[in-house]
């Protein structure tokens, strides 16, 4: 028989089998079915046609159902079958896939549910069963439902830690938006951003933010700027979309999405909704804000704020600079005016003397031998006037030249007289160190905790340990014994 129309039913009573009516618009009474033949033999078939006939005849097309889910079962197939059950009965319930993929929420036994659907009788088993069509959670919403269940599961996950979650830089130089590239959100974000910090660059990732494809798109999107970050330079995420009901922002509250937050290696700011509004990607984020607005505040300082700052500091450091200058000036004077800088040649007065000393000498020699030769050769001019001038003019040219020799001589000598004195200084002074004493093979004897000499075999203790200093060298070593007499001998 052909199923009944919904509107074609109005009365349905159920009692014994000569109780069975249907009230018809005109209002007269008949028979909802034909006499049986007492002596007629049926088939398993034909009896469970006949149930499925009466079913579909006597029950609207269409009924909901109220009880609670248990012998859950969810195969690789994607349907679903479990029982639905209440105090005193049960039914079979089947939720093809197609119907499966659409709710929102997890089925778990114990769940309490209304199911809406029509009931036929499964030949193989002879049982009636509810075919599913739609299914919701009983006394709650099906989207706030998934969302406690996706929340409680991503909590227990650690998704929400606050331990994992990434800083957000104090200077993000280049923020990536993903949002809507025609609602309002991405509006108020442009202008925000240019308002507090015009020296940074925005990208904008144009995604839906409503639908079914949403969550795929912002999880995608997600993905590409952290693989695209070094390239681009990206600093940190801002995720946004304005206001909406549930439904409409449902797709922040995506386990895909959350996951790929949860994944992200750059920072994420969500900015979903107005500031009642709670989504599972608002609770993985790094950071929150209640609006698309307030997330472009956080992501940025404000540029006049730090100009300002940076004006103060500026004037601070030129203080702390022009102070230090001054304070060096002072010293740098003080130090001028010390009488080893003003008149340095002093620390060489020694020296000088000293020189000047010896210049004197030479020059007192030097005169000395020039009027020995000048005497010289006044008697020899006196001897050359008797003598032939040919002659004399050679024999003092001779002269002159032993003079010059002579007085060459008597240079070389000074200097190396000098030379030998400035030596024999030197080796005295290095014959002072008493390092090349100890190359004699002589040492020094120190105690080893305070480093004092010790000059006496009094100043010694039994078990001291005492330093001993050769030319190469420490030895140190440990008193066991000591003897006056023996030390002089």
């Amino acid at each position: 028989m052909a199923r009944r129309k919904r509107n074609d039913l109005r009365k349905v009573i159920f009692g014994d089998e000569d109780s069975l009516f249907d009230l018809s618009d005109d209002g007269s009474s008949k028979s909802m079915r034909e006499p049986i033949q007492q002596e007629r033999i049926f088939t398993v078939s034909e009896l469970t046609a006949l149930v499925r006939s009466v079913l579909q005849n006597h029950l609207p097309e269409r009924i909901l159902v109220s009880g609670e889910i248990s012998n859950l079962s969810q195969p690789d197939s994607g349907h679903i079958y479990f029982t639905l059950k209440d105090e005193y009965a049960q039914i079979n319930c089947v939720i093809w896939r197609s119907v499966a993929s659409k709710i929102k929420f997890s089925l778990e036994d114990g769940l309490a549910v209304i199911a809406g659907g029509s009931v036929d009788i499964y030949a193989p088993r002879g049982q009636y069963q509810l075919y599913v069509d739609m299914l919701k959670p009983a006394g709650i919403g099906e989207l706030e439902l998934a969302f406690r269940q996706l929340k409680e599961k991503l909590e227990k996950q650690g998704l929400f830690d606050s331990a994992r979650k990434k800083p957000i830089p104090q200077y993000p130089f280049t923020i990536a938006v993903i949002t809507s590239a025609t609602g309002a959100a991405i509006r108020d974000i442009v202008r925000t951003l240019n308002l507090r910090w015009p020296i940074g660059k925005v990208l904008i990732y144009p995604v839906q933010v409503q639908g079914e494809n949403a969550k795929y798109e912002i999880a995608q999107a997600i993905k590409d700027l952290n693989i695209y970050a070094d390239d681009l330079n990206i600093d940190l995420i801002i995720l946004a979309r304005g206001g909406g009901s549930l439904e409409d922002l449902w797709a922040f509250n995506e386990e895909i999405v959350a996951r790929a937050i949860y994944e992200s290696e750059l920072p994420i700011i969500t900015g979903v909704g107005h500031e009642i509004d709670i989504t599972i990607a608002d609770l993985v984020a790094d950071l929150r804000a209640a609006t698309p607005t307030a997330a472009a505040q956080l992501a940025t300082p404000k540029l006049t704020d730090i100009l300002a700052k940076l004006d103060k500091y500026f004037a601070r450091i030129n203080n702390v600079i022009a102070k230090k200058y001054s304070s060096e000036a002072r010293h740098l004077l003080m130090l001028a005016n010390r009488p080893m800088f003003r008149n340095p040649v002093m620390l060489l007065a020694g020296y000088v003397q000293r020189l000047d000393e010896s210049a004197q000498n030479l020059q007192k020699i030097i005169a000395e031998k020039i009027a020995e030769s000048r005497n010289t050769i006044h008697s020899k001019e006196l001897k050359f006037n008797r003598v032939s001038p040919q002659i004399l003019l050679m024999r003092s040219q001779h002269r002159l030249e032993n003079l010059g020799k002579s007085l060459s001589s008597a240079l070389d000598l000074l200097y190396k007289t000098n030379s030998t004195k400035i030596d024999h200084f030197q080796k005295r002074l290095d014959n002072c160190d008493y390092r090349r004493v100890l190359k004699r093979g002589f040492a020094i004897v120190r105690k080893a905790d305070d480093g004092k000499l010790l000059t006496s075999v009094s100043q010694a203790q039994i078990n001291e340990e005492i330093a001993t200093e050769l030319s190469d060298g420490f030895i140190k070593s440990r008193i066991e014994e000591t003897n006056a007499n023996r030390a002089e001998k």
